[in-house]
């Protein structure tokens, strides 16, 4: 993966030394080497940090242009495909002078134009300037894997992968957008197209924009749909193995060390067991623990090393080692992220790319694709019978508050434990709370289909709205810190295709999950198809019961939020006691990207003031936790953030 940027500007020539200053934000994304092109006498700045995955050399270097140099591309992500497109473009009279997938792009745009994409099959952002029609083409891939930012101001139309190049922009404003800070307390991120600054957008997956005479047009160019051809379970098996056949080699391409992240759930296992059939090398695998057992993946993930013989890694993720994890977090998401799993996701991906690997293939998407949560079951109870028995939140909120029966995007939203408005208003300072209006359930409302199974239109939700706002960010911003890339089969866009194609009833059989279990029982032992559902989550309510709420509480009311008239620090005390322990790590994780985006303060003294203090409470709290975990011939242990894990063998 890499860091892409660019600048249009409008009324003089672009800042050469400020757009420099801008691209070095991104270096975390591409610590391998950076670009910079200069085009239409000035007016256009196109910038690229360079991770070098596919074709090391420097014929691969980017921005990249066209045999005459009128087209130009910026390009982060990796195009799977890209060798059947070349061929074809070969065939059409296309000449290329590298071997990587980023010029397929070029080609493929100068043959379709705009619909280039359309032949992608990959994760990318990338942008394209025509200088014949001096205009700018951006595109986000399907699912959003990868994220793609904007600012149309007076001065310019800059793009970038990250908001923090933006922020470097002297001429750009940094305010918090009122409507994106009610999201984030709802979803715990700034949703779709939405982004926490004000005047700075998104590009929403499957999306695509055109600026072209100092007019930006977005339009979308996919969007999955529920199309319940496929009736029979062996049919469904047969095409979705081959599918999944087809993507995990097609993922593995590359010319750098490739490993896994295991947590012994069935969809890691599945790609760990196509991938070391694919691969003529032993591979690498990464695991993360907790002396939490509940949350410890360990065990699970053994099984699948002791079965496929894995070169494996794993190491203990304690309270000691969060603690010290969270200036790293504030860095990495320089939007608030309030999903614990961000903690998991930089720990593994520090471990990989210290043991030796960039390419990482990831199990996520699976559940969302193959209808893997138990809410979903809770969800189709609820609107074909109202029962609320499943969704717990639900029953526990409609007899607290004596309510109505809620909608069923609102008893969705309830199940999952977030911030209604009216709690919200608690938080929010009246003259905040003020600019924006109380429609918390705007993104889920704008995706939910009543013409479907209910369990699927839950599904259709999550696809659009969860996987690319809280689950791809999480996995972009704390891998891509680390200089490594996550590719994630199970969200081939053939694939997900292909998952909506199958009837409701065969995805889910008699138990979540049921037609990729099925179709997975040709590579797993049963001991891993039956085994209980993980993925990489964090003991957070542990920690934050250990003082690290305390001090939280401490840092909200005492911080940059409150003096500027947004949170009142009743409200946070309020919401402190009576709700989630995660409720009170949103807003400390809001609070503390205030300091460090907003306010501009750049040490972890000045944005985690007394964090050390909470040093002998959590060595006590690691101590009373700590279980002595077995070992297997393949694998060794290590504990703590800064020790890495053993080789095995």
């Amino acid at each position: 993966m890499c860091g892409i940027l660019g600048q249009l500007a409008k009324q003089t020539t672009v800042d050469c030394d400020v757009f420099a200053r801008m691209l070095s934000t991104l270096a975390n994304r591409g610590p391998d080497g950076q670009g910079i092109e200069v085009l239409a006498d000035g007016r256009v700045a196109l910038g690229h940090r360079r991770l070098a995955i596919i074709d090391l050399t420097e014929a691969a270097a980017q921005p990249m242009p066209n045999e005459d140099a009128t087209i130009w591309l910026t390009f982060n992500g990796e195009i799977y495909n890209f060798r059947e497109l070349r061929r074809e473009l070969e065939q059409a009279g296309h000449c290329f002078r590298s071997q990587s997938d980023s010029e397929t792009i070029l080609h493929a745009y100068e043959q379709w134009g705009d619909d280039c994409v359309t032949h992608l099959r990959g994760i990318f952002a990338f942008a394209i300037w025509d200088g014949r029609q001096r205009r700018l083409l951006l595109v986000r891939d399907h699912l959003g894997v990868k994220p793609l930012y904007y600012a149309n101001t007076e001065t310019a139309f800059t793009f970038a992968s990250q908001p923090r190049a933006i922020l470097t922009d002297p001429h750009f404003r940094k305010q918090i957008n009122p409507h994106a800070l009610r999201d984030y307390l709802a979803y715990g991120v700034a949703p779709l197209d939405r982004s926490i600054f004000s005047g700075m957008l998104k590009l929403p997956a499957g999306h695509r924009a055109i600026y072209e005479q100092d007019r930006l047009r977005v339009e979308q160019y996919w969007q999955v749909e529920y199309r319940p051809e496929i009736t029979n379970a062996d049919e469904a098996e047969r095409q979705l193995r081959e599918r999944i056949e087809e993507a995990v080699p097609l993922q593995m391409a590359s010319d750098v060390p490739l490993g896994l992240f295991l947590s012994g759930g069935i969809d890691s296992s599945l790609l760990t067991a196509l991938a070391v059939h694919e691969s003529h090398e032993r591979l690498s695998t990464f695991t993360i623990g907790f002396h939490e057992s509940h949350k410890d993946e360990r065990p699970f993930a053994r099984r699948v090393v002791d079965h496929f013989d894995t070169h494996h890694f794993e190491q203990v993720l304690d309270m000691r080692s969060a603690l010290g994890l969270i200036w790293h977090l504030v860095e990495a998401y320089d939007e608030p992220f309030a999903l614990g799993g961000a903690f998991p996701l930089y720990f593994i991906s520090q471990l990989a790319r210290r043991n030796g690997c960039k390419v990482v293939l990831g199990g996520d998407g699976g559940d969302e694709i193959f209808a893997g949560y138990k809410r979903y079951d809770a969800f189709d109870a609820f609107v074909r019978g109202g029962k609320t028995a499943g969704l717990h939140r639900v029953s526990s909120w409609l007899r607290s508050l004596a309510a109505p029966r809620p909608n069923p995007m609102e008893a969705y939203f309830l199940d999952q434990g977030k911030l209604t408005w009216s709690k919200q208003q608690t938080l929010l300072t009246p003259a905040f709370a003020k600019l924006t209006d109380g429609d918390y359930l705007w993104r889920m409302n704008r995706f939910y289909r009543d013409d479907v199974p209910p369990c699927t239109a839950a599904q259709l939700v999550d696809v659009q709205t969860y996987l690319a706002d809280e689950m791809m960010t999480k996995v972009d911003r704390a891998s891509m810190a680390c200089g490594v890339e996550v590719r994630v089969p199970l969200l081939d866009v053939e694939l997900v295709e292909l998952a909506f194609r199958i009837d409701n009833r065969v995805i889910y059989g008699q138990e979540r999950k049921a037609i990729l279990k099925r179709t997975a029982a040709r590579w797993l032992p049963a001991s891993v198809l039956t085994g209980r559902k993980k993925g990489f989550s964090s003991p957070m309510n542990e920690w934050l019961r250990a003082g690290l709420g305390e001090w939280a509480v401490r840092q909200i009311r005492d911080g940059v939020l409150v003096g500027r008239g947004i949170f009142d620090p009743r409200g946070v005390g309020e919401l402190a006691r009576s709700e989630k322990p995660i409720v009170t790590w949103a807003m400390l994780m809001a609070e503390l990207w205030a300091r460090r985006w907003l306010e501009g303060y750049t040490t972890p003294q000045d944005v985690l003031p007394g964090l050390d203090s909470l040093a002998a409470r959590a060595r006590r709290f690691d101590e009373a936790h700590t279980m002595p975990a077995p070992t297997t011939a393949q694998t060794s242990l290590a504990t703590g953030a800064a020790t890495p894990a053993g080789r095995a063998r």
